[in-house]
């Protein structure tokens, strides 16, 4: 029997009526094989600086982290940068980019935050875009106001009236998905939910990031319940934010991505700029830590010099002192017997140089930088 053998007028539902509209059958069948309709090619529309897929429209891509690792300030920086689309302005999206077409509404849904956090999180993804304000495209909803039972018909309902209004959407975030469930562990409502989620991206050609909270005593980065799972199993991409709690530095990073893996190693770092009062990009994940490493040991170097240099040790307001007089300076204060060895103190001074602690003024002759300066 061929699809032409099938009379889906005539296929009753459950209760005997019929309804072409919403049969299952008819649109299933309308999706059958054909050689010659080939779908148009998977766009992926957002970035991680300009080799890492992170969205794509029609697919699902997951934000993970532990409490306070810096979700927020993602958020802001994606929601930014799809403001911003393909125009040239000055912001920092911690290297998130759009590529692509960019007419289509831009969907954020927050179930997280309260009034006035979420307001400035909207207030500061503007300022983050670089443009003067979001036009027409931008539907901020603080969901937080609606019990969990409404907040997926309401997105339903805006997803529906801005494809209307506009004639596509671009991109949905949804800062708290685990609250558009009663509970993230049931098994059932969880794959609903999900499936649901999925099949809205794929109904309006858009990609829809979803926030997850991580398990706070898993060091794997295992997300909340069957919720985060499957989300995890749908995923065109999943991207996880860990904070190091000596530096407060987070880093973006992804291992479980369909396109291009991006190793902690090679991840995207930010942290908070008093000047500026929010976070900003810091560097990829290899140059912070080579910074972390410098700083440290410039500190170890000032912390062996400044005593050497000391104006009470040397009888001068800003001493210049050669590898010989530094040499007689160490033996003074700690004898002859914990002095080292001249070759090893020049050494160590030009070390002190390259990371800034000390700087050569004359042949022979250092001068101890003041510290927060680097020499240049």
């Amino acid at each position: 029997m061929n699809n032409q053998d099938w009379n889906f007028d005539k296929i009753p539902d459950s209760e005997g009526e019929v309804d072409t509209k919403t049969n299952l059958l008819a649109r299933a069948y309308e999706l059958n094989f054909n050689a010659d309709d080939i779908p148009p090619p998977e766009e992926s529309c957002i970035y991680l600086g300009d080799e890492h897929p992170i969205a794509a429209r029609g697919n699902l891509t997951g934000i993970q982290g532990k409490q306070k690792a810096g979700k927020s300030a993602v958020v802001s920086a994606l929601l930014g940068s799809v403001i911003r689309g393909n125009y040239v302005g000055e912001g920092d999206l911690f290297k998130f980019n759009w590529k692509g077409a960019a007419s289509g509404a831009v969907i954020h849904f927050d179930t997280e935050q309260s009034p006035s956090d979420w307001h400035a999180l909207v207030r500061r993804s503007i300022g983050r875009s670089g443009m003067n304000g979001t036009g027409e495209r931008l539907v901020s909803i603080p969901a937080v106001t609606f019990t969990r039972g409404e907040r997926l018909a309401i997105l339903e309902g805006v997803l529906e009236r801005e494809a209307q209004r506009l004639g596509k959407v671009d991109t949905v975030l949804v800062d708290g998905i685990a609250d558009l469930c009663k509970s993230p562990n049931d098994e059932v409502e969880s794959l609903e939910l999900i499936s649901k989620i999925h099949s809205l991206s794929h109904t309006y050609d858009c990609p829809i990031l979803s926030v997850l909270h991580e398990n706070p005593s898993s060091l794997e980065g295992k997300t909340r319940g069957h919720l985060g799972s499957e989300l995890a199993r749908k995923a065109f991409a999943n991207l996880r934010i860990d904070k190091d709690p000596d530096t407060l530095i987070s880093t973006i990073y992804g291992t479980d991505m369909r396109k291009r893996d991006l190793p902690k190693n090679q991840g995207f770092c930010f942290g908070w700029c008093d000047e500026v009062n929010m976070h900003t990009f810091k560097g990829r994940e290899a140059g912070v830590k080579a910074a972390k490493r410098d700083a440290h040991k410039t500190a170890k170097e000032r912390e062996y010099f400044e005593p050497i240099f000391d104006s009470n040790g040397t009888n001068g307001a800003c001493p210049v002192l050669s590898v010989d007089s530094a040499f007689e300076v160490i033996r003074d204060k700690n004898g002859t017997g914990n002095a080292p060895q001249k070759d090893t103190l020049k050494k160590r001074m030009q070390r002190a140089e390259e990371l800034g602690v000390l700087r050569k003024v004359e042949r022979g002759g250092w001068r101890l930088n003041p510290n927060g300066t680097n020499g240049t």
